[in-house]
């Protein structure tokens, strides 16, 4: 395994991530897989090393929504590990993959014993922070096609090819759980989505995303 390939670590030199990669141990998981359950008492920080997982949260009302997507490089449960209080949400895989793990113990005896770390994990909470109040602001303002376009730019920065004129993205969301993510109704994403279809801006064959225009789509995803 490689940490230096973790956003958390990318700053680090050899002698910082020494200890912390003999604490890690890989852990793969398949399609459906949960890798900690809301209200767990939170024993480990997971890292994706590759493939995709969410984080969401599950409410009385028989309602579910998605508070975060991860794939390579991202670090996952980080503030639960640092509270030492249960996870505020769970996480189950969207695809086939691998995680570092790192015992929640074991992983505060280094950060704490090691300000370069220890500063390292503040300015990621920073971020987490600033990206959460960015969120929560847009999600309250922003039209259904604005927060679609940008959460499908972003899944094209993440994880798309481009070949020719066309970014051509694999799509392991269901159109539930799409609308999940950008804080809407199934019916209201749908909408949103034949929108940007008539506009011949992309399209969703099943599971592929294919955008032919990002010009286009990066001005919805600006618009008023």
């Amino acid at each position: 395994m490689d940490l230096s390939k973790m956003a958390l670590f990318q700053e680090l030199g050899p002698a910082d991530l020494k200890p912390l990669t003999a604490i890690a141990h890989e852990r793969h998981f398949v399609k459906g897989d949960i890798l900690f359950s809301e209200g767990e008492s939170p024993e480990n920080l997971w890292f994706i090393q590759d493939g995709e997982v969410k984080v969401y949260k599950e409410y009385s009302s028989g309602k579910s929504a998605i508070l975060g997507l991860y794939s390579a490089g991202d670090s996952v449960a980080l503030v639960a590990v640092i509270d030492g209080k249960p996870y505020p949400a769970s996480c189950q895989a969207m695809s086939v993959g691998t995680a570092v793990v790192m015992r929640r113990q074991d992983a505060l005896r280094i950060v704490t014993g090691n300000p370069t770390i220890a500063l390292e994990v503040m300015m990621d909470l920073c971020g987490r922070l600033r990206q959460l109040t960015a969120s929560l602001g847009s999600m309250s303002v922003q039209s259904v096609i604005r927060r679609l376009s940008r959460f499908l730019l972003l899944m094209a920065d993440q994880m798309g090819t481009k070949k020719g004129n066309v970014i051509h993205v694999d799509l392991f969301l269901t159109r539930k759980e799409l609308a999940e993510s950008i804080g809407t109704s199934f019916e209201v994403a749908v909408r949103a989505i034949g929108k940007l279809k008539e506009e011949e801006i992309l399209d969703i064959k099943g599971r592929k995303l294919e955008i032919y225009d990002r010009a286009k789509l990066e001005k919805m995803a600006d618009s008023d």
